[in-house]
């Protein structure tokens, strides 16, 4: 086995990859690996039994990269690109049988295709000089994408994946654009001819990136807490939406925009607090004077609305939906909480996400103003193509800002969750 070990190491080394061997008391030897993304660099892990050594030298794993924001990889060498699809259900022998019947002219649905008879790969036409195909993935995408995706699980070759050679890129990113070009051409033209959505498989989130994830909510865990009976009830619309969010959890913009969409539900009832004391603040003033037009049109513009529900603008909704359900104090202990959360506002590493800076640090800041402006223009950075004060362009999933994202999730949970229970009532059955 030992031998067998020097043998990837040896092929590591030949690629200039970097790696490391990792040896435990009672558990495997594990080889751990970085294979290029870009500019960036992916962890992998590879458990030395004697199965998965086999596995990994009867492939060429190291002469392949990873493409960014997908499940995808690619080799220089190989001129090859292989990525997995989202659609997995039923593609090939789907894809088979519309094939099949267009080439034998053949117009009666033929829905007895046994498992033996659909293909492991389907040729698709070529483009250019591209040779296309969709079918069983490789061995080599089945190493790596197991590698990255869940480290210490067995090996997957059932997935389906598209795979394109011949290609004449030698970079990562337009490697990633001709991807996308030829995907987006061939998917839709299936789309169009057999109602047959496919759609390349986004990258999931690596076991490292969820075991740090997971493991930094772990620690803010107050285990002294005991469940006691429930005394409150909550509106079952936002609940829904705040269940999706926490669903969604390894989806960024997803799941913020779903926590945001939690508070918004409560938009109409806070806003129209604010407009009350408004208004109650204009006519308990001793000058005024109903009788005047000029009066009324004041009382008119305080409460102006640009939404159909609620008064004020969106932005004006959200600030009002978070003065009345916390304090700048909750907001500064929800900071102070968590040192890396601390150092990420403070040191404002977040700024390529939005301009908006949080003054943790000055006591007599008003918190709750910046921090529903930062909510207010992630949301428009997620859900608008362009922001027109600023030419902020749309937040992607998967892009490299996206990973920036977790503190500002934090966040707008910490403030949805306040929202929930400030707009809570008592429990009645």
């Amino acid at each position: 086995m030992n031998t067998k070990i020097e043998i990837l190491k040896e092929r590591l080394k030949k690629y200039n990859i970097s790696y490391s061997e990792k040896t435990m008391e009672n558990a495997p030897t594990r080889l751990n690996f970085e294979i290029p993304a870009g500019r960036d660099k992916y962890d992998c892990i590879l458990i030395c039994r004697e199965g998965e050594l086999n596995y990994a030298i009867a492939t060429d794993f190291e002469k392949y990269n990873f493409i960014q924001h997908y499940e995808a990889i690619w080799s220089k060498e190989n001129q090859a690109i292989e990525v997995e699809l989202s659609s997995q259900t039923n593609i090939l022998r789907r894809l088979h049988k519309y094939m099949t019947k267009v080439e034998n002219n053949d117009n009666e649905d033929n829905e007895t295709i046994t498992a033996n008879e659909i293909p492991d790969n389907i040729t698709l036409p070529n483009i250019k000089d591209l040779e296309i195909s969709i079918g069983k993935c490789s061995p080599t995408f089945s190493l790596l994408s197991t590698s990255r995706e869940r480290g210490l699980r067995r090996f997957d070759l059932v997935k389906i994946t598209l795979k394109i050679k011949n290609i004449n890129k030698h970079t990562h990113d337009s490697v990633k654009e001709m991807l996308e070009k030829v995907s987006n051409a061939l998917f839709f033209q299936i789309d169009l001819a057999y109602e047959l959505p496919i759609k390349l498989q986004d990258q999931r989130e690596s076991f490292l990136e969820r075991f740090r994830r997971r493991n930094r909510k772990q620690n803010l865990i107050d285990e002294s807490i005991i469940i006691s009976e429930p005394k409150y009830e909550y509106d079952p619309e936002p609940m829904t939406l705040y269940w999706n969010a926490k669903e969604t959890a390894g989806i960024p913009i997803f799941q913020f925009l779903a926590y945001y969409q939690t508070i918004e539900y409560y938009f109409p009832i806070y806003s129209n607090y604010d407009a009350k004391q408004k208004i109650q603040n204009i006519i308990k003033d001793p000058r005024f004077n109903p009788n005047k037009d000029t009066e009324i049109t004041k009382i008119i513009n305080s409460i102006k609305t640009n939404t159909t529900k609620g008064f004020g603008n969106e932005r004006e909704q959200l600030k009002s939906t978070i003065s009345y359900s916390l304090t700048n104090e909750d907001l500064r202990d929800f900071f102070n909480a968590e040192e890396s959360r601390l150092n990420f506002y403070i040191d404002h590493k977040g700024k390529t996400l939005c301009q908006v800076k949080i003054p943790i640090k000055n006591e007599n800041a008003d918190l709750i103003a910046d921090v529903s402006e930062r909510i207010y223009q992630l949301r428009c950075r997620i859900v608008h193509s362009k922001i027109s004060e600023n030419d902020v362009k749309i937040l992607l999933p998967y892009s490299n800002e996206v990973k920036l994202l977790n503190f500002d999730i934090d966040l707008i949970e910490f403030i949805a969750r306040k929202v929930l229970i400030n707009s809570s009532r008592p429990l009645t059955l």
